[in-house]
């Protein structure tokens, strides 16, 4: 009842006072369908149950952005997602629309910005954000305050949203300084090809055909694979890879901090950063096979179960980014991270019952400071053709562990047509140290400004295999079934 009154008091407010209100809001948003086809069969869990819609989705965002008071801000930004798939397998399921039209919503910033007080040079936030940090597009090893939302590989720039603390100081015109704190640790969101990673291989007949090998040392691997050996794959059942998360407590010595001075010195933006955290993509921890009764007395089932950490870390940084006539305006961007990682030990343990065969420890994650760096270049060369390109050390998720950090080249050519209605953009990434591949060509119609349709490809081109099966670091980055099945996609967005 008293919902009611309270509407119908807003309803009947004086309209003068209703337009005063409505003065202070600002409402945007945007609603985009996304339609998907696996182009191939033999990436994904299971062989040959490729070449179908692996995707049939529908967004509706909406931003909302307050200023109730001078200096006073406020931002809600959230998303309603239609998955699009029947989750029913059940005929009872069927009565149930969350089943039979599943969807989700998602909050990505809600926040309040205070500016200008207690001093005019000051600025605070509190709330649910993301950060962004940098001058790199995408591989910025120097962006590392919001972990990365991987849900939708296709979109590979979102983050996850964490509660945060910032303050902003500008205490000269040509200097910004930022601190953020960040109570609690969130790790990023990783894509759903990313339990392949872990996933034991079979042949046609059900035998055990290839395990994913461990960061062990070659000595170790030589006596786990001879280990293996020594028995028949068709007698061992591996039951689907346990993966459990050993996340950081809640804290204050868990919490993350990072520090920002922002430099504008003429044509040459300076950044310099610092953060105390921890990565946000999981690290190999421990494993443990163990064998148990099966059903089969012909067969042994066995059990796996895996540990992933986050490791601690401190990380300092440089970015920059300059353009000049001078330089034919050619734009430059580069950055390097020095990052300085707690130590991470791996063991393995295999038991036949409850009697242990197999034990080994190695370091995965040394101590050693090391670097992850980024030099890019863009440049106009017509009204209708652009091109970036850059080079990148250690992807956003690589770490000096076992796998390591591999070297890569990015290209972006651009081209627009028919007053910019029509855009051809094809990037191509090539990891330089396996040779494999990540291709994505897009084309763009804008057919009235606010909304656009786009075609285009995601292509992995790779092994599946690692070149040397007991390696933990010779899985091809592009190439693993963790990556995900190669996908065309057609798109239709409209932005408010």
């Amino acid at each position: 009842m008293s919902a009611r009154i309270l509407l119908a008091a807003a309803l009947l407010a004086p309209a003068a006072a209703r337009a005063d209100w409505t003065e202070h809001l600002a409402l945007s948003g945007f609603a985009q369908s996304d339609l998907r086809f696996d182009v191939e069969d033999y990436r994904g869990p299971v062989a040959g149950k490729g070449y179908a819609f692996s995707a049939n989705r529908t967004d509706v965002g909406l931003l909302l952005q307050m200023e109730p008071a001078a200096g006073l801000s406020a931002i809600v930004d959230g998303r309603l997602r239609y998955r699009g798939f029947v989750e029913a397998d059940r005929l009872v399921q069927t009565t149930e629309r969350d089943l039979v039209d599943p969807f989700s919503m998602q909050l990505d910033r809600a926040f309040l910005a205070v500016k200008g007080k207690p001093w005019k040079w000051l600025d605070l936030r509190i709330g649910r954000m993301v950060q962004t940090w940098g001058t790199a597009d995408m591989f910025s090893p120097v962006d590392i305050l919001s972990a990365r939302d991987l849900s939708d590989p296709l979109d590979y720039t979102r983050k996850v949203p964490n509660q945060m603390i910032q303050a902003d100081a500008y205490p000269a015109s040509w200097l910004s300084l930022s601190a953020v704190f960040i109570p609690v640790f969130k790790p990023s969101q990783l894509p759903p090809s990313a339990g392949l990673a872990f996933a034991m291989e079979r042949d046609p007949r059900g035998c055990l055909a290839a395990a994913p090998a461990p960061p062990l040392g070659r000595a170790d691997a030589q006596r786990l694979a001879a280990l293996f050996a020594s028995t028949d794959p068709c007698a061992l059942d591996f039951e689907d890879p346990q993966v459990r998360l050993v996340l950081p407590d809640n804290g204050i010595a868990d919490a993350q901090a990072a520090l920002r001075a922002k430099l504008k010195l003429g044509d040459l933006d300076l950044g310099l950063t610092y953060y105390y955290g921890r990565f946000s993509f999981p690290v190999a921890y421990t494993a443990v096979a163990k064998t148990a009764p099966s059903d089969d007395p012909a067969r042994t089932r066995v059990q796996y179960v895996a540990e992933v950490v986050y490791p601690r870390m401190q990380v300092a940084g440089l970015d920059f980014s300059y353009s000049a006539e001078w330089l034919w305006d050619v734009g430059v961007t580069g950055e390097v991270a020095a990052i300085f990682p707690e130590e991470v030990d791996f063991a393995l343990r295999a038991y036949v019952g409850d009697q242990k065969v197999f034990g080994a420890t190695s370091v995965n994650v040394p101590s050693t400071p090391f670097l992850k760096a980024t030099l890019g270049l863009e440049y106009t060369f017509a009204s209708w053709l652009a091109a970036n390109a850059m080079y990148v050390h250690g992807f956003f998720d690589e770490f000096a562990d076992a796998y390591g950090l591999h070297d890569y080249v990015l290209v972006v050519p651009r081209m627009s047509f028919l007053d910019d209605s029509l855009k051809l953009q094809i990037s191509a990434i090539l990891d330089l140290t396996d040779l494999s591949k990540q291709e994505n060509p897009e084309l763009v119609w804008v057919p009235v400004p606010g909304a656009e349709l786009s075609a285009g490809g995601w292509w992995f081109a790779g092994s599946t295999r690692p070149k040397d099966p007991i390696d933990y670091g010779s899985r091809e980055k592009f190439g693993q079934k963790a990556a995900g099945r190669s996908v065309a996609y057609l798109r239709a967005k409209v932005t408010w």
